[in-house]
Formats: C-alpha cells, structure tokens, sequence
C-alpha cells in the first residue's frame, strides 16, 4: 500500500487533528497569548498532526504491504499465516487471527480433499487390478464353451462339463458384478446423506433380502445360511443395509471352511428402556478367522491380514468400506473373532428413531 493510499483511508483521523489544532490556536489566541508562543504552540501540533500518520504508516507498511502482495496473487493465500509476523497493533493483529482461522480451515479442507482423491484413485487401481481376474477368466471360458460346441457332430456333446463351464462363467460375472457394486457404493459414500432414507423395517425381512441377493455366491462357497431371533424393527436405509450385509456375506464365504460351512444371523435387543437401547445383529460364521493381532486392523483401508496373504482373493476394501457406511449411518460395528473358529461382526442399531432425525 502506497503512502497516498493510506493517507486517503485515514482523512477521518487528520481531519479531527487539524480542527483540533485549529481550535486550541484560536482559544490561545482569544486568551491572550503572546504571539510567538501561540506560532510555536501551533507549529508543534502541526507537526504532530504530520509525524503521527508518518509514523504509523511506517508501523505497518511490512504488514499492508505482505496483505496487497497477496491480494494481488503474488504470494500463496493459503500460507498468509506461514509468510508472516504477528503486528503488534490491534487491527492488524486480528486480521492476522482471522487470516490464520481462515487459511486452517482451507489448508484443512484441501488436505481432506487430497486423501480422498489420493483413496479414490488407489481404490480404481486396486479395483481395475482385481476386475481383469473374472474378465479374464470369462473369456476364457467363452472360449472353451466355444471350442466344445464347434466340435459337436465330431465327437458327443458333454453336457454335464458345458453346464459347469457356463456356471463357471456366472461365477464370475457374479465377480464382477460385485466389483461393479462395490466401486458404485464406494463413489456415493462420499455423500451418504444425500442419498439415504431412514424408514422403519422388519431385521427379519432385511436378512432375508441379503441372502437371497446372494444366493448364488453362497450356494458356490457350500456355506449355509442360519437365522434366528430376528423378529424386530429397525431404522436404516434398505439398500445401503443390504450392500452392507452383502459385503459381510461375501467376506465369510470368502474364508469359509471347506465343510460344513454356515453364516448365522442372530439380533437381540441390549439396554431395553434406556437411551441407548439398540437391536445388535450378530453375523457369525465358523471360518479360519483372524488372528489376535490382525483383529484391531480389520475395518483398514487395504488391510488383508495373515488370511489375505495366504492365496485368498482379498482387496481390503470390504470390510473398510462397511466400517465407513455405518459411521456414516449411525449404526455401530464391532468384530470380534478367534483365530480357526470364526469371525463376527455385530450391528448395533439404535431403537430411538430421533437419533435419525435430528
């Protein structure tokens, strides 16, 4: 900021000064006073009419001049507070606190924006990574099944091998259907709350409609689906719950064990008549489980543990991206497990439907 500048936004200030000085002259005059003491009174006040404006422009030039440089865009905004010195005069001081609220709050706003990006664009990768798998395999498969039909009238058509070849290939456009909903579900859980509807639903009937949603997948994996106690009302959404369960089943047929398999539903009702009453929904299977030391990292972005290591198709993205939803629902999550017993993840939903409304 030029002198004439602040010479221009402080007139109110000189103004009162020169009427002042005025003043005091004629009442000095009007009393009498001898007229060399009157010119040295009055050059004295001039002269401090003159040096304070001088002076205090001279006080805050470093500060004015760091706000026009980066009002000008000539020096990062988001780093006013990083570039200069606290002034030691009031308005300057909390334009300086205001700058610095300011620039947290955008510094904080653009790192949030960055890790979701940086997330965003591994999740892509690592999705685009494991979707050329059943891509892959499909093809495959279109190819076998092709070179079997080209050949009937050479040799007999084996229908049984064709059958399992084209439930192979729905195995896998069931994969990928899956990745397809997953990558879906991760884009719009950036926003939940714009695309949500908490209404009141049979536990029961939301079961049932994730089992039948994946019916296919864990009639593949040879597990068995058990229900009970699960005559009650919750307040969720249908189709993020759905996704949700979804996510939980695939995970357990995922780790199944190779016989007598099972993933059972049970719920009950904990801190019946009190504020915090809720309905948990116990989803437990007889699985190889986690490991006591893995157990904690389980709800980690891209976290497999010892039992993703050890050949097992797994991103780490499931069990993240549930964790996330139901922070973002308000339900409760919680896993507990026992290394080569099983694994299980409880939901807890709240019976007091305010906490969805406030």
């Amino acid at each position: 900021m030029s002198f004439g500048s602040y010479l221009r936004s402080s007139w109110v200030g000189i103004a009162i000064f020169t009427a002042l000085d005025m003043m005091v002259c004629m009442v000095l005059a009007v009393a009498g006073t001898r007229p060399s003491m009157l010119m040295l009174v009055g050059c004295m006040m001039v002269g401090a009419t003159v040096l304070v404006p001088i002076v205090d422009y001279l006080r805050k030039r470093p500060f004015l001049g760091q706000l026009t440089r980066m009002a000008s865009g000539s020096e990062p905004p988001l780093y006013a507070n990083e570039l200069m010195d606290r002034p030691d005069f009031i308005e300057g001081s909390l334009a300086y606190d205001a700058l610095r609220a300011v620039s947290k709050a955008a510094n904080d706003e653009v790192a949030s924006f960055r890790r979701q990006t940086i997330d965003y664009r591994e999740y892509v990768e690592t999705w685009v990574h494991e979707a050329k798998s059943p891509l892959a395999a499909a093809h495959l498969m279109l190819e076998n099944i092709e070179d079997e039909l080209s050949a009937v009238g050479e040799e007999p058509l084996n229908e049984e091998l064709l059958l399992a070849r084209v439930r192979s290939l729905d195995e896998e456009l069931d994969r990928m259907e899956g990745y397809v909903e997953q990558a879906l579900f991760y884009a719009r859980s950036e926003a939940v709350e714009r695309d949500y509807l908490i209404r009141e639903y049979s536990l029961k009937d939301l079961v049932s409609g994730a089992i039948r949603a994946n019916s296919r997948i864990l009639i593949s994996g040879h597990v068995a689906p058990l229900r009970r106690d699960l005559d009650f009302q919750v307040f969720t959404d249908e189709k993020w719950i759905h996704f949700i369960l979804g996510q939980i089943i695939q995970n357990s047929v995922k780790y199944a064990r190779e016989d007598n398999a099972f993933v059972e539903f049970s719920a009950r009702l904990r801190d019946e008549g009190r504020a915090t009453e809720r309905v948990e929904l116990s989803i437990r299977d007889n699985g190889c489980g986690v490991s006591a030391a893995d157990l904690p990292r389980v709800f980690e972005k891209g976290f497999t543990g010892e039992a993703g290591r050890t050949g097992k198709r797994s991103t780490g993205i499931g069990l993240y991206l549930v964790k996330r939803l139901c922070d973002k629902m308000g339900v409760g999550i919680e896993a507990t497990s026992a290394q080569g017993e099983g694994f299980s993840v409880t939901l807890a939903f709240s019976t007091n439907r305010f906490h969805f409304f406030e």
